[in-house]
């Protein structure tokens, strides 16, 4: 599948999905690591200073390395889980995932989404082609809802999941300690047809 993505800020891109493979270790690895904020480290002289009586070391967000994402890629393909990676000129761009959103094998029919994209190509319609393939793959997947946990104050992912007909089924107060702060967790979710 190829799209090419015109946006009036940013050049356009010749946008490519296919499947992940061990091969993409590295790149989806990369991607998901140069999301997280700046500064993980800053709180690491001392690692039992605390926020709010929780520990500001465990709020840290680490990388993944290649092993982690490796069994990453091997859990999706033993599960029958879709893991799919945008290209952009041969390089990696983004990547979307469909996790199982439940061991119980009454709750296989829903899937959560993990859906990352490289901050350079943030808005240019790499997040928009992975969200909408994903939608239109998840009935071969005997998938019929789809789920995405979004931190409150993450307003671009709720943008662009609310603009393909997703909407808000709830929220876990306070269930995300980040940055040495906590943060709430927003579901969004969608029936497919």
């Amino acid at each position: 599948m190829s799209l090419t993505t015109p946006q009036a800020a940013h050049a356009a891109l010749d946008l490519k999905l296919r499947p992940a493979l061990h091969a993409d270790a590295q790149a989806i690895g990369r991607i998901y690591s140069d999301t997280l904020p700046p500064g993980q480290d800053a709180h690491a002289a001392d690692p039992q200073a605390r926020a709010g009586g929780r520990l500001v070391a465990a709020s840290r967000q680490l990388p993944l390395g290649d092993d982690a994402v490796l069994c990453w890629i091997d859990q999706h393909r033993r599960n029958g889980r879709p893991l799919w990676l945008a290209t952009s000129g041969g390089e990696a761009v983004g990547w979307i995932s469909l996790l199982g959103f439940s061991d119980r094998p009454n709750c296989s029919c829903t899937a959560e989404i993990g859906l990352y994209v490289a901050p350079a190509c943030q808005g240019r319609g790499v997040g928009r082609l992975l969200l909408g393939h994903a939608m239109r793959e998840a009935p071969r997947w005997g998938l019929d809802r789809l789920l995405a946990f979004i931190w409150h104050d993450n307003t671009a992912s709720q943008g662009l999941f609310r603009s393909h007909g997703f909407s808000l089924w709830g929220s876990l107060p306070g269930a995300v300690w980040a940055d040495a702060r906590s943060r709430d967790m927003l579901i969004f979710g969608r029936a497919l047809a």
